[in-house]
């Protein structure tokens, strides 16, 4: 378990300490999760998690997780009060002592789904729909509809798209229960929308990569351009022929990089890190995001840029 020191280290801690104070019988029921042989088990965003008693070691489909989960899945065992809903959902900035946050929130969360699926409605239901998420009421899957998540068992969090039309920009929200404000720490909502980003915008870099082995070649946005997608084969290795550019630490810069290579005629794709995503709402400054080009096209992108040396 990456536990880490410092800040984290003590509020893992502290978290522990609340859970070993709880009773387990209480735990199932708040939380609705299930308890059997000292291990508390449960879903979370299609994946199961389980928790050990008193120890608090948490894994993740059976493999170690980051601590922003840790921390998230901890409070969440001890601080459940029963089953809430999205039938009065609230913004982020709707919580209360979320306007420390809110911008970061914002920034973190919100924008990198409507960047990614602004435009394109299909890959964004079919990561919904990865995430076991279904359109709030009896809605149809629609791109533009709300759509019902279930983050952990008693927590659901909404998400809608407006898709870019015309004139109009794009635009993404994400929701939470109304009472969740007051069964939660502020900080632990906030970090559960960005892991909520995170993990769409993985189901769909999932798909891409998917259909970048159906076809051969990095999949291609609705302006033509070179999609964001991952360009690893499925034992997590680099694809032979393709090399990375550049290593950034902004995903507007990535974005402006991938960009001006599209200008000079260049394919080019970007693979965000997945844990720099979900650390970067509490570790600003350290997501990397690899900008990653055709082996045949390194030199020539590298002039594009102005790049020379190691582009780390």
């Amino acid at each position: 378990m990456e536990g880490g020191g410092g800040a984290y280290g003590r509020a893992i801690e502290e978290a522990v300490k609340e859970l070993r104070a709880a009773t387990p019988a209480v735990v199932e029921t708040a939380a609705g999760v299930t308890f059997t042989g000292g291990v508390f088990r449960f879903p979370f965003l299609g994946s199961d998690v389980e928790v050990t008693y008193p120890g608090g070691a948490i894994t993740v489909d059976a493999s170690e997780t980051v601590v922003s989960v840790i921390i998230v899945v901890l409070h969440y065992l001890t601080r459940s009060v029963g089953p809430l809903d999205l039938s009065e959902p609230v913004r982020f900035q709707g919580i209360q002592g979320a306007s420390a946050y809110a911008a970061a929130f914002r920034s973190h969360a919100e924008v990198p789904l409507l960047q990614r699926f602004g435009e394109d409605g299909d890959a964004y239901v079919a990561a919904l729909l990865a995430l076991g998420a279904r359109p709030l009421g009896d809605a149809d899957e629609d791109a533009e509809v709300t759509w019902e998540v279930p983050f952990l068992p008693h927590l659901p969090l909404g998400v809608r798209l407006g898709l870019a039309e015309d004139a109009m920009p794009a635009d993404c929200v994400i929701t939470f229960p109304r009472r969740a404000g007051f069964a939660y720490h502020v900080e632990d909502l906030a970090v559960a929308g960005e892991i909520l980003g995170a993990r769409l915008l993985q189901a769909a870099e999932a798909a891409e990569h998917a259909a970048w082995g159906r076809a051969g070649a990095p999949a291609r946005d609705s302006q033509g351009g070179a999609a964001r997608g991952d360009p690893r084969d499925h034992a997590g290795r680099p694809d032979h022929d393709l090399a990375i550019l550049v290593t950034v630490f902004d995903p507007v810069e990535a974005d402006m990089v991938v960009s001006k290579l599209r200008s000079a005629g260049i394919e080019g794709s970007i693979q965000a890190e997945a844990l720099s995503v979900v650390y970067g709402l509490t570790m600003e400054g350290h997501a990397r995001h690899h900008v990653w080009v055709r082996t045949e096209d390194l030199v020539e992108a590298r002039g594009a840029l102005d790049l020379e040396g190691d582009p780390e």
